[in-house]
């Protein structure tokens, strides 16, 4: 709690007082952090926000069996300022409310049919590279984004529950036999894949199948993220993912997309590189059943490519160069915030969220103004992270320098030169623009 000083002592507390903000709402460095996510609003991509869900879940359930995206999010400012765009948030927070209804409340804003939107159901999962936990081959990262995706909540079950129910189900299972009607399914669909060369008496991998017929996802998740080796996930990771994609299909799944984030770790620590990406050539674009029903969207910046391009294209795998106009279906390109209306937006989620309750502001966006935000916006170039940022430094000099009143002057004052006007209010949408 802050602190509070006996009358008479202490400062008098203008983010209270005179901002009517209970706390400072703009973090410093404000990472992406799954624990921690913070505020997300979607207002902050403007009209890519759409274009994320048509390149990687409205066009390709439109076709038939040819489901598979491998794609790319990228930032593509210079290697030194791709930072801070919201690839992260974007991919790990739409994949939260991809699995809470399995899609179905983007397909209802689609105009998507009743009929439909039950025949289509999709999962999507988060995952990350990390130095800090050895996480640094594909196979290892894509496996945490199966973890992610059965903890996410789904009505009143968790995802992994839900899948479970529906397998059980179309097994017919009496009640108590579940788990067993679960694993004798699954079993007959994995020995049923040719391409599918896995060694199902593998004690870890049965352990895990055991687990996922199960109906206890606490342990089912900690199973994977701690029980399961360094080793194995790196050698072994693909095997267990391929089960959990047999597993969706058997639950009517018709599409899994793993969004794959910080890949500039992997290139600039994972060892026989070369050889880590054959392994996920061959596993998301040649094995059973991943290679029909999942996509794989990839973090991407100047310096990701730089360190992936020559082994990525060896194996053959489809070009994540933003600039190759051919790749535009597959690819999204953030350019942050473009328009006046989008960063008052994003900073009214901030400031509304933390507002002291029951005090009226004579402007939404007090203490700030809109010609002090817009200054702030074209400072930063639209970055996001640099743009909430860059306020909540501005705030805490105005309640250090007992300012009551946080207007243009003041922040040109603070900024200095630097003034750029980055975007365009009449800018209209185009999928197909190699700009975006």
């Amino acid at each position: 709690m802050p602190l509070e000083f006996n009358e008479g002592y202490g400062l008098r507390n203008i983010m209270q007082e005179d901002y009517l903000l209970a706390e400072n709402p703009f973090r410093v460095s404000e990472i992406y952090n799954l624990d921690n996510p913070g505020t997300y609003d979607p207002t902050m991509y403007g009209k890519q926000y759409d274009e994320f869900y048509e390149k990687f879940f409205l066009r390709p359930l439109m076709r038939g069996k040819n489901k598979q995206v491998i794609g790319a999010i990228w930032s593509s400012q210079s290697a030194s300022d791709w930072r801070g765009f919201g690839k992260s948030m974007l991919m790990a927070e739409e994949s939260k409310l991809i699995c809470r209804d399995f899609g179905a409340s983007f397909l209802v804003k689609k105009g998507v049919t009743e009929k439909d939107i039950a025949a289509n159901p999709v999962l999507a999962g988060y995952c990350t590279f990390d130095q800090a936990k050895d996480v640094k081959t594909f196979s290892s990262a894509i496996l945490d984004a199966v973890a992610f995706m059965l903890e996410q909540p789904h009505g009143e079950w968790t995802v992994h529950q839900e899948l479970r129910n529906r397998i059980a189900a179309k097994g017919e299972a009496e009640e108590g036999y579940e788990g067993t009607v679960a694993r004798r399914l699954v079993m007959e669909a994995l020995h049923s894949y040719k391409s599918l060369n896995v060694q199902l008496n593998h004690k870890s991998l049965d352990r895990f199948i055991d687990l996922l017929c199960g109906d206890t996802t606490t342990e089912l998740t900690a199973f994977i993220r701690n029980e399961i080796g360094p080793r194995v996930k790196a050698n072994q990771g693909f095997n267990f993912v391929h089960v959990f994609n047999a597993y969706a299909i058997l639950a009517g799944i018709v599409s899994v997309v793993y969004f794959v984030d910080q890949i500039e770790t992997f290139s600039n620590w994972a060892r026989n590189q070369d050889r880590e990406i054959k392994i996920l050539r061959e596993s998301i674009c040649q094995t059973s059943p991943t290679a029909e029903i999942a996509s794989f969207v990839f973090q991407m910046h100047a310096s990701a490519l730089t360190g992936l391009e020559n082994w990525w294209l060896a194996e053959h795998l489809p070009s994540l160069d933003f600039e190759t106009q051919i790749n535009q279906t597959r690819i999204i390109n953030l350019k942050g915030l473009q328009t006046s209306a989008e960063a008052e937006k994003l900073a009214l989620k901030y400031l509304g969220e933390n507002r002291v309750e029951g005090m009226e502001v004579s402007s939404p966006l007090h203490p700030f103004t809109e010609a002090g935000v817009e200054y702030v916006r074209a400072f930063t170039k639209g970055n996001p992270r640099k743009f909430l940022e860059t306020l909540g430094v501005i705030l805490d000099h105005a309640v250090q320098a007992q300012e009551s009143v946080i207007d243009l002057s003041l922040i040109e004052s603070l900024l200095g030169e630097g003034y750029e006007d980055t975007g365009s209010e009449t800018e209209e949408d185009d999928f197909d623009n190699v700009e975006r």
